[in-house]
């Protein structure tokens, strides 16, 4: 068993590809297509930045570093096609070279399906922490009706502020700003606003992609002085709805970021949504 840099790409490319199709070796940050596998890996990792692992001549491990910024990295990996000690000792060993070739990296972010054969307790060996768990959700029929009556409206100019203030507050480091929303509206893009007492209480974000058939929600929020109240229920049975009367829709999608999974069954799973993907997400700090 040796670990080698990164070097030739289409044996690193194919053993990536084969390996995320199964959940038990899936790595959120590797993409899905091996094209783009493969152009990522030429254009974004060196020998200081990637390794494998290998034996007789086959790969049986890998570990990268993606550079997302100056302090923060996403990790490709980690990747083994097995967890003996031998195996791991060797994972920890290119952890700790990645770490000395990246001094100025303070952050890496590791994600992981739930079944993944190093979750949990096999991931301490490299100091990294959970910090919470990605659902993806979907449903492919619109919702039942409720008896509430829903308090929503399309956004308008005249709410922008009330609006921008209730995402910046809830979204304070989200890469979409709420301009880059209001800007997108259009036929595939809609934003509603729930509204009552003339007050902004919450929005949600409809997004449809056609070609895929498929509707996603990228963010919704609430005000925190409303919490509880179901306003956050009613906005997504609504915009489920909305999705559903686009002809070409035969899926609606979320994704959620939470420890609990109480959130999931009181928000998502009462509308309909079933749970399709679990990620679990661990972050490793460097001390200092």
């Amino acid at each position: 068993m040796q670990i080698l840099p990164l070097k030739q790409i289409d044996p690193i490319t194919s053993y990536l590809y084969e390996k995320n199709l199964q959940n038990n070796y899936y790595i959120e940050y590797i993409p899905t297509d091996i094209e783009e596998i493969k152009s990522a890996l030429t254009s974004k990792f060196n020998e200081q930045s990637f390794y494998y692992i290998e034996d007789n001549n086959n790969i049986i491990g890998i570990l990268g570093f993606e550079k997302i910024d100056d302090e923060t990295v996403n990790v490709w990996g980690p990747i083994v096609n097995d967890t003996t000690e031998e195996t791991l000792n060797a994972l920890k060993e290119i952890w700790e070279m990645l770490l000395n070739n990246h001094r100025d990296i303070k952050y890496c972010h590791i994600s992981l399906h739930k079944d993944h054969i190093l979750n949990n307790s096999k991931l301490k060996r490299l100091h990294a922490g959970y910090v919470e768990t990605q659902y993806t959700l979907e449903i492919q029929q619109p919702p039942l009706p409720i008896d509430k009556q829903h308090q929503m409206t399309p956004y308008s100019k005249p709410y922008y502020y009330s609006f921008d203030k209730l995402h910046s507050n809830n979204f304070k480091h989200s890469d979409i700003s709420s301009r880059d929303i209001v800007n997108s509206l259009g036929e595939n893009h809609a934003l509603y606003l729930y509204i009552a007492e003339g007050l902004v209480k919450g929005y949600i974000y409809l997004s449809i992609d056609i070609p895929k058939k498929l509707a996603t929600i990228p963010n919704l929020a609430s005000h925190h002085d409303y919490r509880k109240q179901g306003i956050a229920f009613q906005m997504i049975h609504f915009a489920t709805n909305k999705a559903f009367t686009h002809d070409d829709v035969e899926t609606v999608r979320i994704y959620v970021d939470s420890k609990k999974h109480e959130q999931i069954q009181l928000l998502y799973e009462k509308v309909g949504f079933k749970i399709v993907n679990e990620t679990h997400h661990f972050k490793y700090v460097r001390p200092f």
